[in-house]
């Protein structure tokens, strides 16, 4: 199977607003936990477990590893992007 070049795109955004999420949080969290620190984490969530973030993993996986077409920082990226979303 040879990755899809739009998933990998839509996988590449996420992974960008996820970072922005996590930096806010962190930023956040240095002041104690608050109702803000708990929106951002609903929103981290929210990001991973799209239904649509779901399947781009899925077509970009075969039997937990990435598929063939895809370049060793993409491949990262994949590895990644299935860490952060199994962590949720």
């Amino acid at each position: 199977m040879i990755a899809l070049a739009a998933d990998v795109q839509k996988i590449e955004s996420t992974m960008e607003e996820l970072e922005k999420l996590e930096a806010m949080e962190r930023s956040m969290s240095k002041e104690g936990i608050s109702g803000r620190t708990i929106e951002i984490r609903g929103l981290i969530k929210k990001l991973m477990t799209n239904p649509e973030i779901v399947q781009c993993l899925k077509r970009l996986e075969v039997k937990g590893e990435p598929v063939w077409g895809l370049s060793s920082a993409e491949r990262d990226l994949i590895r990644l992007a299935r860490e952060k979303m199994n962590n949720c």
